[in-house]
Formats: structure tokens, C-alpha cells, sequence
């Protein structure tokens, strides 16, 4: 549930850059969206996706990392 293709998801693992992830058990609860809307956005499905950033705020996503009620985000 991200917009990372896998191609930019290995760039950003091979150039050590940590990205958010949102994995299947999203329930589009939008907590992250209200946490850090400059890195998450919900689709048209209502669940939360990661925007394709260069590079992800720690702070930001460990904060909606935190506030996820269903543990859905974490880094990859």
C-alpha cells in the first residue's frame, strides 16, 4: 500500500536511506496522515499510502509509527 515501486525502494536501501512503509493491515484510520502529511496521504481506497519522498523525517514517521492503532507502519 505504497507508492514506492520496488525499483525505488532498492535505490533508496542501496543509498542507506530508511523509507516508510505501510503494510496490508492499514485500516485508514488517517492518524499518520494528521501526524505527517508531508510523507503519508490516503488513497482512493482510504488507506494510507507513503508519498515518494527523497528522504523521510525520523521524527515524523516514528511519531505516526507510534500513533498507528493497528501497527501498520514501519520502516524499510
Amino acid at each position: 500500500m505504497t507508492f514506492l515501486t520496488e525499483e525505488q525502494r532498492k535505490k533508496l536501501q542501496e543509498a542507506w536511506i530508511k523509507a516508510a512503509y505501510v503494510n496490508e493491515n492499514c485500516i485508514g484510520c488517517s492518524a499518520c496522515v494528521a501526524i505527517a502529511p508531508e510523507v503519508f496521504e490516503l488513497n482512493e481506497e482510504w488507506m494510507a499510502d507513503v508519498k515518494p519522498l527523497d528522504s523521510y523525517p525520523e521524527e515524523d514517521v516514528n511519531n505516526a509509527i507510534a500513533a498507528c492503532p493497528v501497527n501498520a507502519i514501519s520502516w524499510k
